[in-house]
């Protein structure tokens, strides 16, 4: 059976690499100017990107955040990919929490903490014991 798996491009590929000479050619005129012309998701994207490094501080965040979303677009390209909303997000930070707590006899004691029954607790450490399995073992077929 043919490997139908779509073809990912490598992460830190030579393309990355051309795209970013592309971007420092185009920066010598009007940066702003520049980005307006850039699809209005990568626009969202990048602007996103350079709010959160100004936050923490991070020198040139115009310009990192730049070549991060330059970096995304490469990988994810052409892709639809899914991003889950914050509840989601929050929800799977919270699983990976409680499957990090878990001893193996403290179900009602993660059940008070998180706000949550016993049985849920105990379907999401299901899931997480099957998600650590999956990623520690090669898979066969």
């Amino acid at each position: 059976m043919a490997n139908q798996q779509e073809e990912q491009p490598e992460l830190f590929g030579e393309s990355i690499e051309e795209l970013q000479d592309c971007l420092n050619k185009l920066s010598t005129a009007d940066a702003a100017e520049v980005r307006k012309r850039w699809p209005s998701n990568l626009q969202s994207l990048a602007l996103l990107i350079e709010s959160q490094l100004t936050k923490a501080g991070v020198n040139d965040p115009r310009g990192l955040g730049e070549a991060i979303t330059l970096a995304i677009g490469h990988y994810f390209g052409g892709r639809d990919v899914y991003i889950p909303t914050d509840q989601r997000l929050k929800a799977a930070l919270r699983d990976i929490q409680i499957w990090q707590e878990y001893k193996g006899n403290n179900i009602e004691q993660l059940g008070n903490k998180f706000k949550l029954t016993e049985r849920r607790i105990a379907e999401i450490v299901q899931r997480q014991r099957a998600v650590e399995t999956e990623r520690r073992q090669r898979r066969l077929f």
